[in-house]
C-alpha cells in the first residue's frame, strides 16, 4: 500500500499521463468523494469520457475512461496546480481569469462544493483554487 501526499494531484497527473501514453483507461485510483466531484467536472467539460466506481472486497476504486487521442496537440490536457497540501491558494472572484482563452477550466473549491472558475465568478464566490486544466 502506498501513501499519496496529494491525492488530487495524483488523479490529475494520472489522467494526463494516460493521455500522453494514448491509453483509454486509468484504473486503480483510490476512491474519495472529492475525486468523484472533480471527475464529474472533468466529464461535464469533456476532459474525460466516463468513470465508474469499482468495489473490490471492502475497498473502492475508480476506473476512468478517456477519449481517444486523435490530435496530440489539442487532445492532451495541460495541468497547472495552484494549491498544494502545504500551501493553499485562495482567490477572490475578482481575481479569477479565463483559462486558456476559454478553452480550459479552473477547479475551485468553495463552500458550495467544487465548481469551475467561470461559474464561481458568475456566482461571486471565492475560495481555494486547486488547478487549471486546458
Amino acid at each position: 500500500m502506498t501513501y499519496v501526499n496529494a491525492p488530487v494531484h495524483d488523479l490529475l497527473i494520472r489522467i494526463k499521463n494516460a493521455y500522453m501514453a494514448h491509453k483509454l483507461t486509468v484504473e486503480g485510483v483510490v476512491y474519495s468523494n472529492f475525486k468523484i466531484k472533480i471527475l464529474e467536472l472533468l466529464k461535464q467539460y469533456g476532459f474525460v469520457k466516463n468513470f465508474e466506481v469499482i468495489e473490490d472486497w471492502k475497498k473502492r476504486f475508480i476506473k476512468v475512461s478517456l477519449k481517444a487521442v486523435e490530435n496530440p496537440v489539442d487532445d492532451i490536457p495541460e495541468v497547472k496546480f495552484y494549491s498544494k497540501p502545504s500551501r493553499p491558494w485562495y482567490v477572490s472572484y475578482k481575481d479569477i481569469k479565463s483559462v486558456a482563452g476559454g478553452k480550459g477550466i479552473g477547479i475551485i473549491s468553495t463552500n458550495q462544493w467544487l465548481m469551475s472558475t467561470h461559474v464561481a465568478k458568475k456566482k461571486k464566490v471565492w475560495w481555494e483554487l486547486i488547478a487549471e486544466i486546458y
